[in-house]
């Protein structure tokens, strides 16, 4: 299941990623390899809306200086044009994998993170 997508229309850019909650000691990390962004919390629901802001302040940021579809595709993402525009983002890495598979079993969680932005 896909569950990274990023859709243009003549008003707004929609971006749908893949985001997983690590627990790492007293604080809950947010991190999503597609976008090689992060944050933290003190609870997953924290880290999750931290994570929200640092996602907006990105998408925000790089959509004003004209550099979303250059930094997407530094981190990997590949774009089709047709028969529709589509972002594709890399697979996070066997190791990387792995490495959460070796956290404690049922503590890491993946939640999908939107956000619309108006231009």
């Amino acid at each position: 299941m896909n569950t990274h997508r990023i859709k243009h229309d003549e008003k707004k850019l929609t971006v749908q990623v893949q985001v997983f909650l690590i627990p790492d000691g007293n604080q809950h990390v947010a991190y999503c390899p597609a976008l090689e962004l992060s944050s933290y919390g003190s609870s997953p629901d924290d880290a999750k809306t931290a994570f929200a802001e640092a996602m907006e302040i990105f998408v925000a940021d790089t959509q004003a200086k004209g550099t979303l579809e250059k930094v997407l595709l530094g981190l990997g993402w590949t774009l089709q044009q047709h028969p529709v525009a589509r972002y594709e983002p890399p697979r996070p890495s066997v190791e990387f994998l792995n490495a959460l598979g070796s956290g404690k079993r049922g503590e890491i969680r993946t939640v999908r993170q939107r956000l619309a932005v108006a231009y």
